[in-house]
Protein backbone atom coordinates (compact mmCIF):
# COMPACT_ATOMS: atom_id res chain seq x y z
CA UNK A 1 0.00 0.00 0.00
CA UNK A 2 3.01 2.29 0.23
CA UNK A 3 3.17 4.97 -2.42
CA UNK A 4 -0.59 4.95 -2.93
CA UNK A 5 -3.38 7.24 -1.74
CA UNK A 6 -5.05 5.21 0.99
CA UNK A 7 -8.26 6.20 2.73
CA UNK A 8 -8.58 4.56 6.15
CA UNK A 9 -12.20 4.15 7.25
CA UNK A 10 -12.08 4.95 10.97
CA UNK A 11 -15.13 4.80 13.22
CA UNK A 12 -13.25 5.45 16.45
CA UNK A 13 -13.73 1.89 17.70
CA UNK A 14 -10.90 -0.40 18.81
CA UNK A 15 -10.63 -2.16 15.44
CA UNK A 16 -10.22 0.91 13.26
CA UNK A 17 -7.98 2.75 15.76
CA UNK A 18 -5.67 -0.29 15.92
CA UNK A 19 -5.65 -0.50 12.13
CA UNK A 20 -4.67 3.15 11.89
CA UNK A 21 -1.86 2.70 14.43
CA UNK A 22 -0.51 -0.38 12.62
CA UNK A 23 -0.57 1.40 9.26
CA UNK A 24 1.39 4.34 10.63
CA UNK A 25 3.97 2.02 12.18
CA UNK A 26 4.35 0.36 8.76
CA UNK A 27 5.15 3.74 7.25
CA UNK A 28 1.76 4.06 5.57
CA UNK A 29 0.23 7.51 6.03
CA UNK A 30 -3.43 7.40 4.95
CA UNK A 31 -6.05 10.08 5.10
CA UNK A 32 -8.92 9.31 7.45
CA UNK A 33 -12.59 9.08 6.50
CA UNK A 34 -15.26 8.88 9.18
CA UNK A 35 -19.03 8.52 8.81
CA UNK A 36 -21.60 10.08 11.11
CA UNK A 37 -24.64 7.98 10.26
CA UNK A 38 -27.28 10.01 12.07
CA UNK A 39 -28.25 6.98 14.16
CA UNK A 40 -26.95 7.63 17.69
CA UNK A 41 -27.50 11.36 18.06
CA UNK A 42 -24.95 13.28 20.13
CA UNK A 43 -22.94 10.14 20.88
CA UNK A 44 -22.24 9.64 17.19
CA UNK A 45 -21.18 13.28 16.79
CA UNK A 46 -18.78 12.93 19.71
CA UNK A 47 -17.28 9.79 18.13
CA UNK A 48 -16.62 11.71 14.92
CA UNK A 49 -15.04 14.55 16.86
CA UNK A 50 -12.80 12.00 18.61
CA UNK A 51 -11.66 10.58 15.27
CA UNK A 52 -10.96 14.05 13.86
CA UNK A 53 -8.95 14.94 16.99
CA UNK A 54 -6.84 11.76 16.85
CA UNK A 55 -6.23 12.22 13.11
CA UNK A 56 -4.97 15.74 13.80
CA UNK A 57 -2.62 14.38 16.48
CA UNK A 58 -1.21 11.96 13.91
CA UNK A 59 -0.91 14.77 11.37
CA UNK A 60 -3.46 13.16 9.06
CA UNK A 61 -6.19 14.68 6.92
CA UNK A 62 -9.65 13.71 8.17
CA UNK A 63 -12.97 13.84 6.35
CA UNK A 64 -16.15 13.46 8.38
CA UNK A 65 -19.10 12.56 6.14
CA UNK A 66 -22.63 13.02 7.51
CA UNK A 67 -25.15 10.38 6.37
CA UNK A 68 -28.87 10.01 6.96
CA UNK A 69 -29.07 6.24 7.44
CA UNK A 70 -32.52 6.32 9.15
CA UNK A 71 -34.02 8.37 6.32
CA UNK A 72 -32.44 6.18 3.64
CA UNK A 73 -33.64 3.08 5.51
CA UNK A 74 -37.24 4.33 5.54
CA UNK A 75 -37.14 5.41 1.89
CA UNK A 76 -35.73 2.10 0.65
CA UNK A 77 -37.60 -0.20 3.03
CA UNK A 78 -34.41 -1.79 4.35
CA UNK A 79 -32.83 -2.13 7.79
CA UNK A 80 -30.81 0.72 9.28
CA UNK A 81 -27.67 -1.46 9.28
CA UNK A 82 -28.00 -2.20 5.60
CA UNK A 83 -28.84 1.42 4.82
CA UNK A 84 -25.72 2.64 6.61
CA UNK A 85 -23.58 0.14 4.75
CA UNK A 86 -25.02 1.06 1.34
CA UNK A 87 -24.43 4.76 1.98
CA UNK A 88 -20.83 4.15 3.11
CA UNK A 89 -19.98 2.08 0.07
CA UNK A 90 -21.64 4.58 -2.23
CA UNK A 91 -19.18 7.18 -0.90
CA UNK A 92 -16.27 4.74 -1.13
CA UNK A 93 -17.10 3.97 -4.75
CA UNK A 94 -17.39 7.67 -5.55
CA UNK A 95 -13.96 8.36 -4.01
CA UNK A 96 -12.34 5.55 -5.97
CA UNK A 97 -13.99 6.58 -9.24
CA UNK A 98 -12.95 10.20 -8.72
CA UNK A 99 -9.35 9.18 -8.02
CA UNK A 100 -9.47 10.64 -4.52
CA UNK A 101 -8.11 7.33 -3.21
CA UNK A 102 -6.35 4.34 -4.76
CA UNK A 103 -7.69 2.02 -2.07
CA UNK A 104 -9.96 2.02 0.98
CA UNK A 105 -8.60 0.33 4.10
CA UNK A 106 -11.33 -1.31 6.20
CA UNK A 107 -10.88 -2.66 9.73
CA UNK A 108 -12.76 -5.94 9.29
CA UNK A 109 -11.14 -8.84 11.10
CA UNK A 110 -11.51 -12.61 11.44
CA UNK A 111 -14.47 -12.42 13.83
CA UNK A 112 -16.27 -10.06 11.44
CA UNK A 113 -15.69 -12.57 8.65
CA UNK A 114 -17.16 -15.42 10.73
CA UNK A 115 -20.19 -13.33 11.72
CA UNK A 116 -20.75 -12.32 8.10
CA UNK A 117 -20.69 -15.93 6.88
CA UNK A 118 -23.08 -17.04 9.63
CA UNK A 119 -25.47 -14.17 8.89
CA UNK A 120 -25.50 -15.04 5.18
CA UNK A 121 -26.02 -18.72 5.93
CA UNK A 122 -29.08 -17.96 8.04
CA UNK A 123 -30.50 -15.66 5.36
CA UNK A 124 -29.67 -18.09 2.56
CA UNK A 125 -26.60 -17.74 0.39
CA UNK A 126 -24.60 -19.29 -2.41
CA UNK A 127 -20.88 -19.65 -2.99
CA UNK A 128 -20.37 -15.90 -3.29
CA UNK A 129 -21.82 -15.34 0.16
CA UNK A 130 -19.44 -17.89 1.65
CA UNK A 131 -16.45 -15.84 0.51
CA UNK A 132 -17.09 -13.64 3.53
CA UNK A 133 -15.09 -10.44 3.76
CA UNK A 134 -12.35 -10.50 1.14
CA UNK A 135 -10.12 -7.99 -0.59
CA UNK A 136 -11.40 -6.82 -3.95
CA UNK A 137 -10.32 -4.08 -6.33
CA UNK A 138 -10.12 -0.85 -4.37
CA UNK A 139 -10.61 -2.37 -0.91
CA UNK A 140 -8.08 -3.88 1.52
CA UNK A 141 -8.45 -5.42 4.98
CA UNK A 142 -5.21 -5.08 6.98
CA UNK A 143 -6.69 -6.87 10.03
CA UNK A 144 -8.12 -9.86 8.14
CA UNK A 145 -5.82 -12.39 9.86
CA UNK A 146 -6.41 -11.11 13.40
CA UNK A 147 -9.20 -12.01 15.82
CA UNK A 148 -11.11 -9.46 17.86
CA UNK A 149 -9.33 -10.70 21.00
CA UNK A 150 -5.91 -10.17 19.40
CA UNK A 151 -6.89 -6.65 18.32
CA UNK A 152 -8.13 -5.74 21.79
CA UNK A 153 -4.92 -7.11 23.30
CA UNK A 154 -2.87 -4.96 20.91
CA UNK A 155 -4.93 -1.91 21.92
CA UNK A 156 -4.22 -2.56 25.62
CA UNK A 157 -0.51 -3.20 25.14
CA UNK A 158 -0.03 -0.11 22.99
CA UNK A 159 -2.29 2.26 24.89
CA UNK A 160 -4.60 2.83 21.92
CA UNK A 161 -7.50 5.11 22.77
CA UNK A 162 -10.86 4.24 21.24
CA UNK A 163 -14.58 4.81 21.58
CA UNK A 164 -17.23 2.14 22.19
CA UNK A 165 -20.40 2.25 20.12
CA UNK A 166 -23.33 1.82 22.50
CA UNK A 167 -25.37 0.02 19.81
CA UNK A 168 -22.80 -2.80 19.86
CA UNK A 169 -24.63 -4.22 22.87
CA UNK A 170 -28.06 -4.04 21.22
CA UNK A 171 -28.92 -7.58 20.14
CA UNK A 172 -31.86 -6.23 18.15
CA UNK A 173 -29.41 -5.73 15.29
CA UNK A 174 -28.85 -8.98 13.38
CA UNK A 175 -25.05 -8.87 13.45
CA UNK A 176 -25.01 -8.03 17.16
CA UNK A 177 -27.39 -10.90 17.88
CA UNK A 178 -25.04 -13.32 16.12
CA UNK A 179 -21.98 -11.90 17.88
CA UNK A 180 -23.50 -11.63 21.37
CA UNK A 181 -25.85 -14.63 21.48
CA UNK A 182 -24.68 -17.25 18.99
CA UNK A 183 -20.93 -16.91 18.64
CA UNK A 184 -20.12 -17.45 22.36
CA UNK A 185 -22.07 -20.73 22.29
CA UNK A 186 -20.38 -21.88 19.09
CA UNK A 187 -16.95 -20.90 20.34
CA UNK A 188 -17.50 -22.82 23.58
CA UNK A 189 -18.14 -26.01 21.64
CA UNK A 190 -15.79 -25.30 18.72
CA UNK A 191 -12.87 -23.16 19.91
CA UNK A 192 -11.10 -21.35 17.08
CA UNK A 193 -14.01 -21.86 14.66
CA UNK A 194 -13.31 -18.38 13.23
CA UNK A 195 -10.08 -19.60 11.62
CA UNK A 196 -11.85 -22.63 10.15
CA UNK A 197 -14.55 -20.39 8.68
CA UNK A 198 -11.81 -18.22 7.23
CA UNK A 199 -10.40 -21.27 5.45
CA UNK A 200 -13.90 -21.99 4.17
CA UNK A 201 -14.19 -18.43 2.85
CA UNK A 202 -10.81 -18.76 1.12
CA UNK A 203 -11.91 -22.00 -0.57
CA UNK A 204 -15.22 -20.39 -1.59
CA UNK A 205 -13.28 -17.45 -3.02
CA UNK A 206 -11.34 -19.81 -5.28
CA UNK A 207 -14.59 -21.30 -6.60
CA UNK A 208 -16.12 -17.85 -6.91
CA UNK A 209 -13.16 -16.64 -8.97
CA UNK A 210 -13.55 -19.63 -11.32
CA UNK A 211 -17.27 -18.91 -11.79
CA UNK A 212 -16.47 -15.28 -12.54
CA UNK A 213 -14.07 -16.41 -15.25
CA UNK A 214 -16.55 -18.87 -16.77
CA UNK A 215 -19.72 -16.74 -16.60
CA UNK A 216 -21.35 -15.25 -19.69
CA UNK A 217 -21.20 -11.48 -19.61
CA UNK A 218 -24.62 -9.87 -20.00
CA UNK A 219 -24.58 -7.28 -22.77
CA UNK A 220 -26.46 -3.98 -22.71
CA UNK A 221 -29.61 -3.67 -24.81
CA UNK A 222 -32.27 -0.98 -24.82
CA UNK A 223 -33.79 -0.91 -21.36
CA UNK A 224 -31.58 -3.53 -19.72
CA UNK A 225 -29.08 -6.36 -20.14
CA UNK A 226 -29.31 -9.48 -22.27
CA UNK A 227 -28.15 -13.07 -21.91
CA UNK A 228 -28.25 -15.02 -25.17
CA UNK A 229 -29.65 -18.56 -25.14
CA UNK A 230 -26.12 -19.99 -25.23
CA UNK A 231 -25.57 -18.66 -21.71
CA UNK A 232 -28.20 -21.10 -20.42
CA UNK A 233 -26.53 -24.11 -22.00
CA UNK A 234 -23.60 -24.12 -19.58
CA UNK A 235 -23.14 -25.99 -16.25
CA UNK A 236 -25.85 -24.89 -13.83
CA UNK A 237 -23.46 -23.12 -11.45
CA UNK A 238 -22.14 -21.02 -14.34
CA UNK A 239 -25.68 -20.27 -15.53
CA UNK A 240 -26.64 -18.99 -12.08
CA UNK A 241 -23.55 -16.79 -11.92
CA UNK A 242 -24.39 -15.32 -15.33
CA UNK A 243 -27.94 -14.56 -14.15
CA UNK A 244 -26.68 -12.96 -10.94
CA UNK A 245 -24.23 -10.85 -12.93
CA UNK A 246 -26.98 -9.63 -15.26
CA UNK A 247 -29.15 -8.54 -12.31
CA UNK A 248 -26.16 -6.91 -10.61
CA UNK A 249 -25.62 -4.78 -13.71
CA UNK A 250 -29.01 -3.20 -12.97
CA UNK A 251 -27.52 -1.79 -9.78
CA UNK A 252 -28.73 -4.53 -7.42
CA UNK A 253 -26.14 -5.26 -4.74
CA UNK A 254 -28.12 -7.80 -2.72
CA UNK A 255 -28.19 -11.52 -3.52
CA UNK A 256 -31.15 -13.23 -5.19
CA UNK A 257 -32.78 -16.28 -3.61
CA UNK A 258 -32.56 -19.80 -5.04
CA UNK A 259 -36.19 -19.63 -6.19
CA UNK A 260 -35.38 -16.57 -8.32
CA UNK A 261 -32.73 -18.47 -10.26
CA UNK A 262 -35.19 -21.32 -10.82
CA UNK A 263 -37.77 -18.83 -12.11
CA UNK A 264 -35.33 -17.39 -14.65
CA UNK A 265 -34.22 -20.83 -15.85
CA UNK A 266 -37.88 -21.86 -16.23
CA UNK A 267 -38.47 -18.62 -18.16
CA UNK A 268 -35.68 -19.52 -20.57
CA UNK A 269 -37.50 -22.79 -21.29
CA UNK A 270 -40.85 -21.05 -21.83
CA UNK A 271 -42.33 -19.25 -24.83
CA UNK A 272 -41.35 -15.85 -26.20
CA UNK A 273 -43.16 -12.93 -24.57
CA UNK A 274 -43.31 -14.40 -21.06
CA UNK A 275 -41.77 -12.59 -18.12
CA UNK A 276 -41.07 -13.12 -14.42
CA UNK A 277 -40.79 -10.62 -11.60
CA UNK A 278 -37.54 -10.63 -9.66
CA UNK A 279 -36.60 -9.01 -6.34
CA UNK A 280 -35.72 -5.36 -5.89
CA UNK A 281 -38.02 -4.04 -8.63
CA UNK A 282 -36.51 -5.96 -11.54
CA UNK A 283 -37.89 -8.44 -14.06
CA UNK A 284 -36.77 -10.84 -16.78
CA UNK A 285 -38.33 -11.17 -20.26
CA UNK A 286 -38.14 -14.14 -22.63
CA UNK A 287 -37.31 -13.00 -26.15
CA UNK A 288 -36.72 -14.93 -29.35
CA UNK A 289 -33.10 -15.88 -28.67
CA UNK A 290 -32.35 -14.43 -25.26
CA UNK A 291 -33.53 -13.40 -21.80
CA UNK A 292 -33.44 -9.68 -21.01
CA UNK A 293 -33.14 -8.33 -17.46
CA UNK A 294 -34.48 -4.86 -16.75
CA UNK A 295 -36.29 -2.51 -14.44
CA UNK A 296 -39.85 -2.02 -15.70
CA UNK A 297 -40.58 1.29 -17.41
CA UNK A 298 -42.85 3.60 -15.44
CA UNK A 299 -46.15 4.61 -17.02
CA UNK A 300 -46.09 7.98 -18.78
CA UNK A 301 -49.38 9.43 -20.09
CA UNK A 302 -47.84 12.69 -21.29
CA UNK A 303 -48.24 13.81 -24.89
CA UNK A 304 -46.34 16.50 -26.77
CA UNK A 305 -47.36 18.46 -29.89
CA UNK A 306 -45.51 17.33 -32.99
CA UNK A 307 -42.87 19.77 -34.22
CA UNK A 308 -40.58 18.83 -37.07
CA UNK A 309 -37.71 20.58 -35.29
CA UNK A 310 -38.68 19.28 -31.86
CA UNK A 311 -36.71 17.02 -29.58
CA UNK A 312 -38.33 14.39 -27.40
CA UNK A 313 -36.97 12.31 -24.55
CA UNK A 314 -38.44 9.05 -23.23
CA UNK A 315 -36.73 6.81 -20.66
CA UNK A 316 -33.26 8.20 -21.28
CA UNK A 317 -33.45 8.08 -25.10
CA UNK A 318 -33.54 11.24 -27.21
CA UNK A 319 -35.54 11.42 -30.44
CA UNK A 320 -35.52 14.08 -33.16
CA UNK A 321 -36.29 14.45 -36.87
CA UNK A 322 -33.76 15.04 -39.61
CA UNK A 323 -34.34 16.10 -43.21
CA UNK A 324 -32.91 13.79 -45.90
CA UNK A 325 -32.52 14.25 -49.64
CA UNK A 326 -33.55 10.80 -50.81
CA UNK A 327 -35.82 7.94 -49.86
CA UNK A 328 -34.42 5.56 -47.24
CA UNK A 329 -35.64 3.14 -44.61
CA UNK A 330 -37.92 4.79 -42.07
CA UNK A 331 -38.43 8.01 -44.01
CA UNK A 332 -41.78 9.84 -44.12
CA UNK A 333 -43.53 12.75 -45.78
CA UNK A 334 -43.59 15.57 -43.23
CA UNK A 335 -46.28 17.38 -45.19
CA UNK A 336 -48.76 14.59 -44.51
CA UNK A 337 -48.58 14.85 -40.72
CA UNK A 338 -51.98 16.09 -39.42
CA UNK A 339 -52.05 19.32 -37.42
CA UNK A 340 -53.37 17.51 -34.34
CA UNK A 341 -50.54 14.95 -34.28
CA UNK A 342 -48.80 14.38 -30.96
CA UNK A 343 -45.84 12.41 -29.69
CA UNK A 344 -46.73 9.98 -26.89
CA UNK A 345 -46.46 6.37 -25.79
CA UNK A 346 -48.65 3.46 -26.89
CA UNK A 347 -52.24 3.40 -25.59
CA UNK A 348 -55.07 0.91 -25.65
CA UNK A 349 -57.10 1.16 -28.83
CA UNK A 350 -54.21 2.36 -31.00
CA UNK A 351 -54.29 1.18 -34.60
CA UNK A 352 -51.60 1.08 -37.25
CA UNK A 353 -51.67 0.68 -41.04
CA UNK A 354 -48.43 -0.72 -42.39
CA UNK A 355 -46.98 0.59 -45.63
CA UNK A 356 -48.87 -1.29 -48.37
CA UNK A 357 -50.47 -3.34 -45.59
CA UNK A 358 -53.74 -3.71 -43.74
CA UNK A 359 -55.06 -1.76 -40.77
CA UNK A 360 -54.81 -3.55 -37.41
CA UNK A 361 -54.33 -2.89 -33.71
CA UNK A 362 -50.87 -1.68 -32.78
CA UNK A 363 -50.54 -4.63 -30.41
CA UNK A 364 -51.21 -7.09 -33.22
CA UNK A 365 -48.70 -5.32 -35.44
CA UNK A 366 -46.05 -5.61 -32.69
CA UNK A 367 -46.83 -9.30 -32.37
CA UNK A 368 -46.59 -9.83 -36.13
CA UNK A 369 -43.13 -8.25 -36.36
CA UNK A 370 -41.99 -9.84 -33.06
CA UNK A 371 -41.34 -6.46 -31.46
CA UNK A 372 -40.05 -7.06 -27.91
CA UNK A 373 -42.87 -7.01 -25.37
CA UNK A 374 -40.65 -5.25 -22.83
CA UNK A 375 -40.28 -2.23 -25.16
CA UNK A 376 -43.81 -1.83 -26.46
CA UNK A 377 -45.09 0.52 -23.77
CA UNK A 378 -41.78 2.41 -23.74
CA UNK A 379 -41.58 3.16 -27.48
CA UNK A 380 -42.90 6.59 -28.48
CA UNK A 381 -45.24 6.98 -31.43
CA UNK A 382 -46.51 9.85 -33.55
CA UNK A 383 -50.29 9.68 -33.44
CA UNK A 384 -53.43 11.48 -34.47
CA UNK A 385 -56.12 10.32 -32.10
CA UNK A 386 -55.89 6.52 -32.06
CA UNK A 387 -54.20 6.40 -35.48
CA UNK A 388 -50.49 5.69 -35.11
CA UNK A 389 -48.57 7.34 -37.94
CA UNK A 390 -45.00 6.58 -36.95
CA UNK A 391 -43.39 4.17 -34.52
CA UNK A 392 -40.14 5.79 -33.43
CA UNK A 393 -37.15 3.72 -34.43
CA UNK A 394 -39.32 1.17 -36.22
CA UNK A 395 -41.82 1.78 -39.04
CA UNK A 396 -43.81 4.47 -40.82
CA UNK A 397 -47.51 4.07 -41.54
CA UNK A 398 -48.95 3.96 -45.03
CA UNK A 399 -50.53 7.38 -44.32
CA UNK A 400 -47.12 9.10 -44.26
CA UNK A 401 -45.55 7.26 -47.17
CA UNK A 402 -43.30 9.20 -49.50
CA UNK A 403 -44.64 9.57 -53.07
CA UNK A 404 -43.99 11.63 -56.22
CA UNK A 405 -45.63 14.70 -54.65
CA UNK A 406 -43.51 14.68 -51.50
CA UNK A 407 -41.54 17.89 -50.93
CA UNK A 408 -39.91 17.25 -47.56
CA UNK A 409 -38.54 13.84 -46.59
CA UNK A 410 -37.63 13.26 -42.94
CA UNK A 411 -36.48 10.39 -40.77
CA UNK A 412 -36.70 9.86 -37.03
CA UNK A 413 -33.33 9.70 -35.27
CA UNK A 414 -32.64 8.36 -31.82
CA UNK A 415 -29.64 8.29 -29.55
CA UNK A 416 -28.91 7.94 -25.83
CA UNK A 417 -27.03 10.64 -23.95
Amino acid sequence: MKGKKIAAAVSGGADSMVMLDMMLKEGIKPFVINFEHGIRGEESVIDSEFVAKKAAEYGLECRVVALDAPGYSAARGIGVEEAARELRYREFDRMLAAGEADAIALAHHMDDNAETILMRLFRGTGVKGLTGIADRPGFVHPLADLTRAEIEEYARENGIEFRTDSTNSDSGYTRNFIRLKLVPTIRERFPGFERRLKRLSEAALEIDSLLEELKTEAVPVKGGYELKDEAFERPIAVVKRSIADAVRKLGITRDMEAANFEDVIALYKSEVGKKVSLPFGTEAHRESRSVVFMRPFEADDAEYPFEIGGKYRFFGTDYSFAKVSEVQKGCFDAGKVPSDAVVRLMRGGDRFRRYKGGDKSLGDYFTDVKYPVRLRKATPVLASGSRVLLIFGSEVSDELKVDENTKYIYICKEGEQ
